[in-house]
């Protein structure tokens, strides 16, 4: 019998903003946002999760409302902002000319857990011949992996999305006559 755990931290992740010189733009924080406060929200029997809960939800970003109002009227600010469950913004788009101030890679994914075993056993059946049976089984405590959750401010998922998670319980037996 064998088995092998493993276990591993969450890759490093960045929120985005509108694209910037070499596409790393990342948002400027207004509000109290903390972004170590993030794990996987997932309700029973839903097709998607968020990273964030409901704690925060998609709003126009302010600097839509300095633009020319008929660009406003007309929808052609797609400019989002991030806003707590009061409706206080927390997350913005930098101004033009500008970088944000949250910085990259401060999102931690979450983490990668599994469990695989495998056991055997030989049989001699006669001289110079033997039955081996073997099984392996790929995470038997059958944990899901959540796809990355979508970070981009100016996305069309509400904020933090989770859209699938993958991984299932596999087994696989083998059978091996050696003459």
């Amino acid at each position: 019998m064998s088995w092998i755990l493993d276990l591993g931290s969450g890759d490093a992740s960045t929120i985005t903003a509108q694209s910037m010189l070499y596409a790393n733009g990342v948002p400027d924080v207004v509000g109290n946002f903390d972004p170590s406060s993030g794990h996987v929200h997932w309700q029973d029997g839903a097709l998607a999760g968020n990273y964030f809960g409901e704690a925060y939800q998609r709003v126009k970003d302010p600097q839509c409302s300095n633009i020319a109002p008929i660009l406003v009227s007309n929808n052609l600010c797609t400019l989002s902002a991030i806003a707590d469950q009061s409706g206080k913004i927390v997350l913005q788009n930098p101004l033009p000319g500008t970088r944000g101030s949250l910085g990259q890679n401060v999102i931690e994914l979450p983490g990668l857990w599994t469990l695989d075993t495998s056991m055997g056993k030989a049989f001699k059946i006669s001289e110079g011949t033997k039955l081996n049976f073997r099984m392996d089984a790929t995470n038997i405590l059958n944990h899901p992996q959540p796809s990355n959750p979508d970070l981009n401010i100016n996305g069309s998922n509400p904020f933090g999305n989770i859209a699938t998670k993958t991984g299932q319980r596999q087994f696989q037996l083998q059978v091996r006559l050696e003459f």
